[in-house]
């Protein structure tokens, strides 16, 4: 009687063992099967490291959007200005500079007047006689206009903001670090004369706004 319930004892011995292996055999398989499932759930790829970086650096860089160019003739229709080009290594607010801006005969096509100066804006104001145009070109904290003479094929320059600034007096002394002067032509009172619009900051941090013509024939100014 003894020996028959120490059998029974080795046979369920073996019974709960088997079930144990068989249990660690099947948790095994689980582990390997949720490996391989998270796994694959992670898309391959053939770039290297660098080369991924390189395609995070490349999706931060900015949309460079090519300039419409900018045209505009003369009311005797013998002359076509244009702000052409795009230059991309420089930017400000997603703008990107104008190449140059010329003058052209319709005629022909020659080149009357050019000049290589990027601005990222431009606007064109002819003289009502076709002989003087006004450009008014901009950069990221000012602008500025000069007008070429058709004719003579030159250029004449505006008076710059010192002496301006020097008609009103030391109450609208412009600021010396960030002045940020705008003149700009905004039309012609008549054939010689150009109406300018101006502003800057001054010394206090407040803007100050005027407005003045110029004779292109006298220099002459007159502040309105």
């Amino acid at each position: 009687m003894l020996n028959m319930r120490n059998i029974h004892k080795i046979i369920i011995f073996i019974i709960i063992s088997f079930i144990i292996i068989v249990m660690a055999g099947c948790v095994k398989e689980t582990d390997t099967i949720a490996t391989n499932v998270a796994t694959a759930d992670t898309a391959p790829t053939d770039t290297t490291p660098a080369e991924t970086a390189n395609m995070d650096a490349a999706s931060t860089d900015p949309i460079i959007r090519e300039n419409k160019t900018i045209t505009s003739l003369s009311p005797d229709g013998k002359y076509r200005a244009e702000a052409y080009g795009t230059i991309t290594t420089i930017t400000a607010g997603g703008l990107f500079p104008y190449e140059g801006v010329r003058i052209l005969s319709v005629d022909n096509g020659d080149i009357i007047w050019s000049m290589e100066h990027w601005a990222y804006t431009v606007s064109f104001t002819w003289s009502p006689n076709s002989q003087y145009l006004g450009i008014y070109y901009t950069g990221r904290i000012w602008g500025e206009s000069i007008i070429v003479d058709i004719e003579n094929k030159e250029q004449i320059s505006l008076p710059k903001l010192v002496e301006i600034a020097s008609h009103y007096g030391e109450n609208v002394k412009p600021q010396e670090d960030r002045p940020d002067q705008y003149f700009e032509i905004c039309g012609w009172e008549d054939s010689e004369t150009v109406i300018v619009d101006f502003c800057w900051t001054k010394a206090d941090g407040e803007e100050f706004n005027g407005q003045y013509t110029f004779n292109v024939k006298t220099y002459e100014v007159v502040y309105k």
